[in-house]
Parts: C-alpha cells; sequence; structure tokens
C-alpha cells in the first residue's frame, strides 16, 4: 500500500512560493493500477519524486509497505522527447516484458 496523508510541497519562486502540492491525501491499495493525470506543472512529477523518496515534501507523511520499481521518483526514468507510449515501449524492453501488454494495460 501507498499513503500519503496531507502532503503538502512548494517551490520558491521570483514572484513567492508556489504551491505544487496542497493537503493531499490520497491511498492506493497493493496490486490497484492508478493512472496521475494533469495540465503541465500540475505537480505530477513532483508527486512521484514525493512517493519514490526522491525529493520530500514541505509537510505531511508517506507511508509504502510496498515495494517501489525503477523509474518511480527517478526524474531521469522517462525521456522528455519521446511519447508516453514510446517510454513505455523503452521501460518494457529493458525489462523484457511483452511491449503490446505494456503499452494495453498503461492506456
Amino acid at each position: 500500500m501507498i499513503e500519503l496523508r496531507n502532503i503538502t510541497k512548494s517551490y520558491k519562486t521570483p514572484f513567492g512560493p508556489n504551491v505544487v502540492l496542497d493537503d493531499i491525501s490520497v491511498k492506493i491499495p497493493t496490486g490497484e493500477s492508478i493512472g496521475i493525470l494533469g495540465q503541465n506543472g500540475a505537480g505530477k512529477s513532483t508527486l512521484l519524486r514525493i512517493i519514490g523518496r526522491a525529493e520530500m515534501p514541505d509537510s505531511g507523511e508517506v507511508y509504502i509497505d510496498s515495494r517501489l520499481s525503477w523509474p518511480l521518483g527517478f526524474t531521469g526514468g522517462f525521456n522528455g522527447s519521446l511519447t508516453g507510449e514510446d517510454n513505455c515501449k523503452f521501460v518494457a524492453r529493458i525489462y523484457g516484458q511483452d511491449v503490446d501488454r505494456v503499452i494495453d494495460e498503461t492506456r
């Protein structure tokens, strides 16, 4: 299970703090698959880095009693010049998984 309790994260900008995550709480049961959708700057990557413990929240708590696999939380894990599907293909090949199955499961 992955549980986030009251996660807040902001970044300093010349115009003051930019709050990216504001008191986020969510519980993801073990074995569940979810998608994280949002516009650019909505906090998706920040959320993944916090779950992957590559970045700390300003406040709140993260509880994980599951094993996390690469590239969760690893900013360099995805290539920004590739589409989401092409990134899935790349990671599937690294892990020796069936590319079509991985793409189908992530759509």
